[in-house]
């Protein structure tokens, strides 16, 4: 009898000491607490952690950017060239990227926050890219672009000889 009293005593003090700040203790561990994504640089209403494009015309030119990736092009049909990517540099309205080409030529490109008109387009930034003694002109936006088909599309189509 006294070893029945004892457990029963024992689970009467396990019980009580459960029920101290027991909703407390539910609460936090009901579910763990889902972290916000803390959102990248910001640009006239654009994350520049998100891929983005800056072209012009007069002469034709593209640059895509994207997390860990820069590249570049001066011909609609030529392969993109890869620039160092860099993180962009910001100050008030304006976003630099420096970087170079392969063949240490230096590259800066500038985001500004105003709207800017490409065709029948609106995009929200104006675009400016100095690559060694060039300026070109143009305006940006977001979007990813494929170079993998870009590349296929501009080599050539290899004869089969008949």
């Amino acid at each position: 009898m006294e070893g029945r009293m004892r457990r029963l005593v024992i689970a009467g003090l396990a019980l009580a000491l459960a029920g101290c700040g027991g909703d407390e203790e539910l609460a936090n561990n009901s579910a763990a607490p889902t972290p916000t994504p803390t959102p990248g640089p910001m640009l006239g209403g654009l994350d520049l952690d998100k891929p983005l494009r800056a072209s012009g015309t007069g002469p034709y030119w593209a640059i895509h950017i994207a997390p860990g990736t820069i590249t570049f092009t001066d011909k609609a049909d030529a392969a993109p060239v890869d620039l160092y990517p860099v993180s962009p540099k910001l100050a008030g309205e304006t976003a630099s990227f420096e970087t170079q080409t392969p063949h240490a030529e230096p590259v800066t490109i500038t985001l500004t926050a105003k709207a800017c008109t490409a065709g029948k387009a609106q995009l929200p930034l104006t675009a400016e890219a100095r690559i060694g003694g060039r300026v070109l002109k143009g305006c940006a936006g977001p979007g990813a672009y494929d170079w993998a088909e870009r590349v296929k599309k501009a080599s050539p189509t290899p004869s089969t000889g008949k």
